[in-house]
């Protein structure tokens, strides 16, 4: 069931999720969550047995979060960069090994020559954050303005030397994809990974989430209150700023795990982790676009992503064959709400 609540008849988990729901529902009361969650169980075919919205999607007009309401779910959205790049892979278009200046002109010599599309999705690559740039200005709206930033600037690393999250590094590989394929990236997406997987209330763009029809609006902290940021630009583009749902979320992770968007091998290569990531948990890793995890020998793997006023994780367990998607508009939220439902998971 996919229009609201639903809770498992088996009688083992109807109570873990039924326990799961009291406590959204208590912290969505005490005014500490707001958002959907869906909830798809292994033990049932991987159908969802929770699909719930949360808090108010519109404050101002009273409009309740549903499981078809819209978010920002930003950086999650690397995870379609990394298939899309591993698809050309696949059909041998490319290597993850390739330089970047196979493919994207505009780079010195010393990152051309040297940056690999391996780097780039493993964050290994030395290039920075085109989009939180130090003087605060609004970066431009375009994958070519984008672009005629980041290839000016130096690295701030040795290529492969270590770990550091990196937008530009993803909107180059959006680059990278629009001149192997000659199509516009989004495009590319809609096409090769958006319909595939009948993800049809998913769209990137650049917007105001109060213009766009179902979508919640962003509650982010300011000075310790919560502000409607609703009319503030979202630029969706390689490295995240898309807008979905829980179910277009829990539709991508069926046709990735049932391998209608790339093979079992490739699904293994992008989702396994390919180094550990510093200041974090022992056992998380990152791959190819996901980040992997495991915790008492139960393997999940996704992505998290973060704007002002949204907040949101995807964790798939790929041998149990359970998938968990939290979409927040509100500052705070997500973390409490995926580490319960890791704990009912992974114990």
């Amino acid at each position: 069931m996919l229009g609201g609540t639903n809770i498992s008849h088996s009688a083992e988990s109807a109570g873990q999720w039924r326990s799961y729901h009291d406590y959204l529902s208590e912290r969505t009361a005490a005014g500490e969550f707001s958002g959907t969650v869906l909830v798809a169980d292994g033990d049932h075919g991987g159908r969802p047995v929770l699909a719930q919205g949360y808090g108010m999607a519109d404050r101002g007009r009273g409009i309740a979060n549903t499981v078809q309401t819209r978010f920002c779910i930003a950086s999650m959205g690397k995870m379609f960069t990394a298939v899309a790049v591993a698809q050309l892979v696949q059909r041998g278009r490319l290597t993850f090994h390739d330089t970047i200046g196979r493919y994207v002109p505009g780079f010195p010599p010393e990152i051309a020559d040297r940056v690999t599309i391996h780097h780039l999705l493993t964050h290994t690559s030395g290039m920075g954050d085109v989009l939180f740039p130090p003087s605060g200005e609004e970066p431009p709206h375009t994958l070519a303005g984008l672009m005629e930033i980041i290839v000016r600037k130096p690295l701030l690393f040795e290529p492969g030397a270590q770990f550091g999250y990196s937008n530009s590094g993803f909107i180059v590989l959006g680059a990278l994809l629009e001149r192997v394929t000659g199509h516009d990236y989004a495009a590319h997406i809609r096409k090769h990974i958006f319909q595939p997987a009948a993800m049809t209330r998913t769209r990137i763009d650049v917007y105001r989430p109060k213009d766009v029809s179902g979508m919640a609006h962003g509650y982010a902290l300011v000075e310790g209150t919560l502000k409607d940021i609703s009319d503030s630009v979202q630029i969706g583009n390689p490295s995240g700023g898309a807008y979905s749902t829980v179910v277009d979320m829990y539709r991508f992770s069926q046709a990735l795990t049932r391998h209608r968007l790339l093979s079992p091998a490739f699904t293994e290569t992008v989702t396994t982790g390919k180094l550990d990531i510093p200041s974090h948990a022992p056992g998380l890793r990152y791959g190819y676009g996901f980040l992997e995890e495991k915790r008492n020998a139960i393997r999940f793997v996704g992505h998290n992503g973060g704007t002002p006023g949204y907040q949101c994780q995807m964790d798939i367990y790929p041998d149990l064959g359970h998938t968990v998607v939290v979409l927040t508009n509100q500052d705070k939220a997500v973390a409490p709400a995926i580490i319960r439902s890791q704990e009912l998971l992974t114990q």
